[in-house]
C-alpha cells in the first residue's frame, strides 16, 4: 500500500501484550488542535493492548498536522486510492484492514471510546466469532443525547440483535473471505453486518457489552436528524408509521377536537415509554438512567419531523448530502437481500 511508513508500521506489532488492531478512520477539513490532543491521549490509553491504526482521509495539510500530533502513539496512514466508494469511511476501513498487524480488528467511529478492558473483551470474543456487534451508551447526557438514548432503548426492545452500534469487532480473515460490502451507502455500519450475515459469518450480537459513545454537539445532532431518517427509508413500514403520525394528529384535531387529539398523543407517548423501558434488559440499566425512558416521546416526535426533512432531500437532491457528494442509498445490497431472505422464511 502506498504511503505506509515502515517505522511506524512496526509499532507494537511484536509486543505479546497487544491483542488486536484498533482501526479508526477519520477525515477533517480543518485541523483542531484540541481534538487532536484528545485523540492522542485516547490512543495512549489503548497502546498497551492494541495496535492503534488511524487511516486519515484529511487534506494534506491537515494530515501532516495530525501526523505531528500523533507521532509515536499510533500508525498514521493515508487512504489507499485504489478504493473508490462514495462513503469515504469504507475506503478507510478497507485500507486499514489491508495493513493491520493483527487478525482481530476493532472498527470504531470517531465518537466511540474503548477502555483497555473493553478492547481485551472484544479480542476475547473475536477468538470465537468472526464479527462482534456490541451496544453503545452516551456520556455525558445533554437533552439531545437523552433523546438519542431513548431511541437506543426502543431499538433494543424491538430488535432482537439490539441497537445499531457505532463500533464492531471483526477478524481480518473473515473480511478477506466475505469480500467487499456495499460502500456507496449512508448506513455503512449496518451494511457490513448484513454482508457478513449473508456470507454465513459467525456473528455475536453482544447485547450486554456496552461501549461509551460521546454525544455530538447540538449542531451536529441537528445535522444527523434527516440522515438517520433517510437511512430508515428501506424499512418502509417504519417510515410510513412516522410519516403518518402528524397526519393522523392533524385529522383527529380537525374532526374530533383537542380532547381526542390529546388522548392520541398520550397513547403514542405511553407506548414509546413502555417500549424504551423494555430496552433496559440485558444489563442496560447500568448504563441508561431509568428516567431516559421518559424522553422516548421526544424521539418519536423528532423522527416524525425528520422523516419529512429526509423526504425533502430525496425529492430535491435525489439523495442525502454527504460531504461533497450526494448518496442516494441509505442502505445497500446486503440489507435488501437479508430483508428478502427474512420475508421468504416467514412465508414458509
Amino acid at each position: 500500500m502506498t504511503g505506509v511508513n515502515e517505522t511506524e508500521s512496526s509499532i507494537k506489532i511484536n509486543d505479546e501484550s497487544v491483542f488486536c488492531t484498533y482501526l479508526l478512520t477519520i477525515r477533517r477539513a480543518r485541523f483542531n488542535v484540541e481534538e487532536a490532543a484528545d485523540f492522542r491521549e485516547y490512543f495512549e490509553s489503548l497502546a498497551a493492548v492494541c495496535e492503534v491504526l488511524v487511516v486519515d482521509g484529511s487534506p494534506p495539510d491537515v494530515f501532516a498536522e495530525h501526523g505531528k500530533m500523533w507521532r509515536n502513539v499510533c500508525r498514521h496512514e493515508p487512504v489507499d486510492p485504489q478504493y473508490k466508494y462514495l462513503n469515504g469511511k469504507v475506503n478507510g476501513i478497507h485500507t486499514g484492514v489491508g495493513v493491520a498487524a493483527h487478525d482481530h480488528i476493532i472498527l470504531a467511529d470517531d465518537d466511540i471510546r474503548y477502555t483497555p478492558d473493553d478492547a481485551r473483551r472484544m479480542a476475547e470474543l473475536l477468538a470465537d466469532y468472526e464479527m462482534v456487534r456490541p451496544q453503545n451508551y452516551f456520556r455525558p447526557l445533554p437533552v439531545w443525547a437523552r433523546t438519542e438514548a431513548a431511541r437506543m432503548l426502543i431499538n433494543r426492545a424491538w430488535i432482537s440483535e439490539g441497537d445499531y452500534s457505532g463500533t464492531l469487532g471483526v477478524t481480518r480473515r473473515a473480511m478477506q473471505r466475505v469480500g467487499h460490502y456495499d460502500g456507496d451507502v449512508l448506513f455503512d455500519n449496518e451494511e457490513i453486518v448484513r454482508h457478513f450475515r449473508l456470507k454465513g459469518a459467525r456473528i455475536k450480537y453482544a447485547r450486554d457489552f456496552f461501549l461509551l459513545k460521546l454525544p455530538p454537539t447540538f449542531e451536529k445532532w441537528i445535522e444527523q436528524r434527516p440522515r438517520q431518517a433517510y437511512e430508515d427509508f428501506v424499512m418502509r413500514t417504519k417510515t410510513l408509521f412516522f410519516a403518518s403520525l402528524p397526519l393522523v394528529l392533524a385529522l383527529t384535531w380537525m374532526k374530533a377536537g383537542w380532547r381526542l387529539s390529546l388522548f392520541y398523543v398520550l397513547v403514542i407517548s405511553i407506548g414509546a415509554c413502555v417500549a424504551a423501558a423494555r430496552g433496559l434488559a440485558d444489563g442496560a440499566k447500568r448504563f441508561f438512567p431509568a428516567q431516559i425512558v421518559f424522553y422516548a416521546p421526544l424521539w418519536i416526535a423528532e423522527r416524525s419531523f425528520s422523516t419529512y426533512w429526509a423526504f425533502y432531500w430525496y425529492l430535491t437532491r435525489g439523495g442525502y448530502p454527504f460531504g461533497d457528494k450526494v448518496l442516494s442509498k441509505g442502505t445497500g445490497r446486503a440489507w435488501k437481500r437479508t430483508a428478502e431472505s427474512s420475508a421468504e422464511n416467514s412465508d414458509e
